[in-house]
């Protein structure tokens, strides 16, 4: 056997392969590391006796590893390849805070009217630096469609407001009327959002079963009192399974392989993280009025006989404990906002590929909480700057494990969805992110 030397005409990478491990009729490669194709030239091809019936177009098993080794023998193309593909985010806070200050400007001048192309103009920066496998995702969403929806949704927030003060009876049908209708609210708003989200010319898909959704963010939902919430890990297990099963790039659904199991001991893992913070905080308070017994003579009041603790003392000791109850509270979110958002990246598959998320929740809670006293310091001018770095933090800990080719994916022909579910749940503060 003899060693050729393959070299990629734009990236330069060479690779020296055993000539046995090219197919004779093999008239292409493909560079593992630019993943640009490009002809074998004559020289550095094993030679032939016979003619194949018809040259096909592969990748020498020595320059990318297939992955998938049960692959269809008779499937014409490259072979699918193992590689793994990290998000990353090229925004920088300078650029989107010019953005962001001019929307929020035109949103108050125009009362609102606006807000459409502000979020447009927000999410096509934001997928726009978005990058996956040297291509960005975009935001294809028409303003002036997203406007009507915004027309319905303040229509609707108009008629809940005049209807409270007018009468607690009508805001309350109203109230149960936006209860009913919050299932289909969220199932349009996603596919609003999907439908016009693309990456390398696909678009994403959002296709659910309406009932579904109605069991997941009604029924569900309304067995909490019942369940003592003791339903809520399933509910929220539902709900993820819900998106990713129903999302798809393309032709190609997603799927969830998490277990109901798992969400529960994410929120078992998480309440006694609560419950050994508040433990701490009691015997720290607990070590605090001892160690303030033994001196609390230097602190008595002049003219009083007895010792007494001065109101200053009492309000800042008051102030202390609020404080470590909110930073409690505050890491707990932040712990079971990132736990879930690990477990349900980690569990989404699409074909054989599958996401890896390797968010930190020290990390996690540096930069919200760093970033909130940055912003009230400087009077919300750095949201921007908050908004970047967190996006980036997320990304840059996002991969995708890909055992298939990107280019393998079809799309789908662009079906039109109406923005009012979209518009509607952004008004009234529904949040439907992954």
């Amino acid at each position: 056997m003899s060693q050729i030397t393959i070299t990629c005409p734009f990236c330069s990478f060479s690779r020296d392969v055993d000539d046995s491990t090219i197919p004779a009729g093999v008239t292409a490669a493909i560079c593992p590391k630019c993943r640009q194709r490009f002809t074998i030239a004559e020289a550095s091809r094993p030679s032939a006796d016979h003619k194949p019936e018809q040259a096909r177009e592969v990748t020498p098993p020595s320059l990318t590893r297939c992955a998938d080794s049960d692959a269809d023998s008779n499937e014409t193309g490259p072979l699918p390849v193992h590689r793994k593909l990290r998000f990353s985010f090229t925004g920088s806070a300078k650029e989107y805070f010019g953005i962001w200050i001019v929307n929020n400007l035109l949103k108050m001048v125009t009362l609102g009217i606006y807000s459409a192309w502000a979020k447009v103009r927000k999410r096509q920066y934001f997928y726009g630096n978005t990058v996956l496998g040297q291509s960005t995702f975009n935001y294809l969403a028409d303003p002036k469609i997203l406007f009507r929806g915004w027309l319905i949704a303040a229509l609707c927030f108009i008629l809940y407001s005049v209807g409270n003060k007018l009468n607690p009876v009508v805001s309350s049908v109203l109230g149960l009327l936006f209860f009913v209708a919050m299932p289909w609210l969220i199932v349009r708003s996603r596919s609003f959002n999907l439908r016009n989200s693309d990456h390398r010319n696909i678009r994403f898909t959002f296709d659910p079963d309406y009932a579904e959704a109605y069991l997941v963010f009604a029924a569900l939902p309304m067995l909490l009192p019942l369940t003592l919430g003791l339903i809520f890990p399933y509910m929220v297990y539902r709900q993820k399974k819900f998106f990713v099963e129903n999302s798809g790039y393309g032709r190609t659904r997603f799927s969830f392989e998490a277990t109901a199991s798992e969400f529960y001991l994410l929120f078992l893992k998480a309440a006694g993280w609560f419950v050994l913070l508040i433990l701490a905080i009691i015997a720290g308070l607990v070590f605090f009025s001892a160690v303030w017994s033994e001196f609390l003579p230097l602190f008595r009041d002049i003219g009083e006989t007895g010792a007494s603790i001065p109101p200053k003392a009492i309000a800042l000791f008051v102030v202390l404990i609020i404080l470590l109850l909110n930073l409690v509270y505050l890491y707990f979110a932040i712990y079971i906002r990132t736990a879930l958002t690990n477990l349900s990246w980690n569990a989404t598959r699409i074909r054989k590929s599958r996401f890896i998320s390797t968010l930190r929740v020290r990390d996690m809670a540096w930069l919200y909480i760093s970033s909130a006293v940055a912003i009230l310091f400087s009077f919300g001018l750095l949201v921007p700057w908050a908004s970047v770095r967190i996006t980036r933090y997320k990304l840059e800990n996002l991969t995708l494990d890909l055992h298939d080719d990107l280019e393998g994916f079809l799309g789908w022909g662009h079906q039109g969805v109406g923005p009012a579910g979209e518009e509607i749940g952004d008004m009234f503060g529904i949040d439907i992110g992954l």
